[in-house]
């Protein structure tokens, strides 16, 4: 870890508040707000907070091993970068940055339909670290040729998002005017102007452009022709046919994410599917969920062992992980975190978000006496 980012740098709370400095407030607002009164993003918190941890200060003590299986592959931490879309908005180039440092973390990527590198870019970066989170298009010779693509670079592992059935009323990217189509405000140009690193790495870089999904946009004359085409071909829900049709179609892994009950949890289980990711999109589609902290342990005792469970939502410190870990999941992913952190130190901020939860995970095993990411349920108080 370089010691200079640590003097500035020592919590992802400290990436926070640099990147709110040195990002315009709509990109800020975009990363930061959740939906509606924001009531989830308040759970999350609430609900991991209160999870306690037991140390066994008495037992043999070994320093712990953060390396874990997924998916038949060994990744050296239990932690993960969530798909995150716009991100080129908070920083060019920054899906990128994550990928790359992903690869050299050995941690999994997983790349957004809506982000803003291509699937052949985010897999050159992160090799075979790189996983896909789908949106499934409504097209199905669209939905074929993504996935060949993703067969082509070689990526195993298809994570399918099902909380978005509608899009979310975000009041802070609606004031900002960052919606779709987004709107070009005064007050939008004044914000940027007073970020000048910003703008200028976003002059130099273009405006960001959804590039996976740019080779099936034809006749697109302007964003809001852009905008339509992702609202119409896009599909609105993803239900059980949805996901029996992507069992058929994809022989690699299939993830299911935002599953935030037993029954769902169930439902795919047969339908076959080879893990979950129990969340509630960090808050920002459903501000009456229940926090993850909350349900994740009903899931896993209503699918056993059949299926790999993992989660996300609300992750701000690597004490968050290791509740997570306790609770039962597998593996962690984070979102706001690595925006954080790119909008704070560029491409160093993404390898130092990454140091940051992996060094405070690690101190919590350590402090629990803890030697495996998979025994952290033994000290779950």
């Amino acid at each position: 870890m370089v010691q200079a980012l640590i003097r500035k740098s020592a919590c992802v709370a400290d990436l926070k508040k640099r990147a709110k400095r040195r990002i315009p407030k709509f990109a800020f607002d975009y990363i930061e707000g959740g939906c509606n009164s924001e009531l989830a993003l308040k759970n999350n918190r609430e609900g991991l907070d209160s999870v306690f941890l037991r140390p066994e200060y008495l037992q043999g003590y070994s320093k712990p091993e953060l390396g874990i299986e997924l998916f038949g592959k060994h990744y050296s931490a239990p932690i993960g970068i969530a798909p995150l879309g716009l991100t080129g908005l908070i920083w060019p180039d920054a899906s990128a940055m994550h990928a790359r440092s992903a690869l050299k973390a050995n941690i999994p990527f997983v790349l957004s339909t809506v982000s803003t590198i291509s699937i052949e870019d985010a897999a050159k970066n992160a090799e075979d670290n790189f996983w896909f989170q789908l949106y499934p298009p409504a097209d199905e010779e669209i939905l074929n040729d993504m996935l060949d693509r993703l067969r082509a670079v070689g990526c195993q592992n298809l994570v399918v998002t099902v909380d978005v059935p509608t899009p979310s009323r975000r009041i802070s990217s609606i004031k900002s005017g960052l919606a779709v189509p987004p709107k070009i405000t005064i007050k939008s140009v004044l914000e940027s102007a007073i970020r000048p690193i910003w703008s200028l790495a976003t002059v130099r870089a273009g405006l960001p452009r959804f590039a996976t999904l740019h080779p099936y946009i034809k006749d697109a004359k302007n964003i809001e022709d852009i905008s339509n085409f992702i609202r119409v071909t896009l599909k609105d829900v993803v239900d059980e046919t949805t996901l029996k049709t992507l069992r058929d179609k994809w022989q690699g892994n299939l993830i299911v994410k935002s599953i935030s009950h037993e029954d769902d949890a169930i439902a795919v289980k047969e339908i076959g599917v080879d893990g979950i990711i129990v969340s509630n999109h960090g808050g920002r589609q459903l501000d009456a969920s229940l926090p993850p902290a909350e349900t994740l342990e009903e899931i896993i005792n209503a699918v056993g062992s059949d299926l790999t469970v993992m989660a996300d939502s609300g992750v701000e410190t690597g004490v968050d992980i290791a509740r997570y870990l306790a609770l039962g999941a597998e593996a962690v992913f984070a979102g706001r975190a690595f925006l954080y952190g790119v909008g704070a130190h560029g491409e160093l901020g993404a390898e130092h978000t990454i140091d940051l939860l992996r060094d405070e995970l690690e101190q919590v095993m350590s402090q629990l006496h803890c030697s495996k990411p998979e025994l952290m349920h033994q000290y779950l108080e």
